[in-house]
C-alpha cells in the first residue's frame, strides 16, 4: 500500500485561479461532507458513513457477493468458511488529490455445520484537511473527518441458502462535530441451482426503521458459466457477474464483469462500474487479481477514481487460523 502521507491539502473556498484537479477534490469533499451539518438519530449512520462508498468502488465485483473475512461489511450473510477460524484485512486508499483512506478488518468463526459468528472493525477517514483563513497559510492542526465503526452478527448455512445479519456501532467526527448511531443489516445469498448464486443485503439499514441517506440495498447475481474453459492451455473456471446498488435518496449504480480462477488459487476479476454520484453517470473500470497459498489468500485491486480524482487502490490478506 502507497504511504498513508502525502502533500497538505487546504479545505478552503476555490479562487478562480484554482487548478481543476484541486477545484473537483474540494467539491467532491464538500459533496461528501456537507450532510454531517445535519442531525442524525442514533438509529441512523451518521451522513459520514457515505465516505464508505468511495471505498466500495474498490470492489471487483458486486458488493453482495463479496467473499472474505471482511465480506460481511458489504454482505452479512457471508459464505459458510470452511476454516474453524479465519481472520482477514483490507486497506483502501485513492489518490493524493482526494486523500481518502480506510480499512476493515474481519474475524469469521464456524459454530457447528450450519451457524458462523462474525466481528468486524472498519474505519475511514480523510487526510491531509488543513486550516485556512483567506490567508493561503495554514493554521496550526488539522481537520479530522472520519467514521468509524464496530459490527458483530451471525448467520446460518444450508446446502443451498444463507442468511444472516450484523448489528453496527457507529462513531464519525467532521472537524468539531461528533455523531454516533445504531444499524443493523440483513444478507441472503441463494443458490437456486448450481451453476447460479443469487444475493442481496442492507447496508447501514437505520434500526429505527426511519429513511436514511447513508442507507444502500445491494442485489447480486453470479452464473457459474463452467469448469472446463480452455484458455492458453490450461483449464480456467469463468464466472459472469452483475450487480444492483439502490440508494436511499434516490439513484441506481450497475456492475457487470466477469471473474476466471485456474485450480482455486489464482484469479483475475474485471467489473465495469455505472455509477450515479454527484448527480451525473460516471462508467469507470477496476481490476483484481488474487492469489491463494496455502491457508492465505491475497488480494490486489485498483479502480479509476470518482469524478478523476486519480485511482482506488485495495489490498486484501485473509487466513485460515483454524480448520
Amino acid at each position: 500500500m502507497a504511504a498513508m502521507g502525502g502533500s497538505k491539502h487546504h479545505l478552503d473556498t476555490p479562487s478562480a485561479t484554482s487548478k481543476p484537479s484541486t477545484v473537483r477534490r474540494n467539491c467532491l469533499i464538500l459533496f461528501l461532507a456537507s450532510p454531517l451539518a445535519a442531525t442524525t438519530a442514533p438509529a441512523q449512520a451518521p451522513p459520514s458513513a457515505d465516505l464508505w462508498r468511495v471505498a466500495t468502488a474498490s470492489l471487483t465485483s458486486p458488493p453482495a457477493l463479496v467473499t472474505g473475512a471482511a465480506a460481511t461489511f458489504w454482505n452479512p450473510a457471508g459464505p459458510l468458511d470452511q476454516a474453524h477460524l479465519s481472520v482477514g484485512g483490507q486497506m483502501v486508499q485513492t489518490a493524493d488529490i482526494l486523500g481518502l483512506a480506510g480499512f476493515l478488518i474481519g474475524a469469521q468463526r464456524t459454530i457447528g455445520r450450519s451457524a458462523q459468528v462474525n466481528l468486524l472493525v472498519g474505519r475511514v477517514h480523510i487526510r491531509d484537511l488543513v486550516r485556512t483563513t483567506s490567508s493561503p497559510n495554514s493554521l496550526e492542526g488539522s481537520i479530522p473527518v472520519y467514521e468509524f465503526s464496530v459490527g458483530v452478527g451471525g448467520g446460518f448455512h444450508s446446502s443451498t441458502i444463507e442468511f444472516g445479519g450484523l448489528l453496527r456501532l457507529h462513531e464519525s467526527r467532521f472537524d468539531f462535530l461528533g455523531e454516533g448511531g445504531v444499524t443493523f443489516d440483513l444478507g441472503l445469498r441463494v443458490r437456486p441451482f448450481d451453476r447460479l448464486r443469487v444475493a442481496a443485503a442492507t447496508h447501514f439499514f437505520p434500526v429505527d426503521f426511519s429513511r436514511d441517506e447513508t442507507t444502500d440495498y445491494y442485489i447480486g447475481a453470479e452464473y457459474d458459466v463452467g469448469r472446463r474453459v480452455s484458455i492458453a492451455g490450461t483449464h480456467a473456471r469463468v464466472v459472469l457477474r452483475y450487480g444492483t446498488t439502490f440508494h436511499a435518496l434516490g439513484g441506481v449504480d450497475h456492475t457487470v464483469g466477469a471473474g476466471m480462477m485456474w485450480q482455486e488459487q489464482f484469479a483475475v476479476d474485471a467489473v465495469l462500474m455505472g455509477e450515479s454520484a454527484l448527480g451525473k453517470r460516471m462508467w469507470r473500470p477496476a481490476l483484481g487479481l488474487s492469489l491463494r497459498f496455502g491457508r492465505y489468500t491475497v488480494v490486489l485491486a485498483r479502480s479509476n477514481g470518482l469524478n478523476d480524482l486519480g485511482a482506488t487502490y485495495r489490498i486484501g490478506l485473509d487466513v485460515e487460523v483454524m480448520r
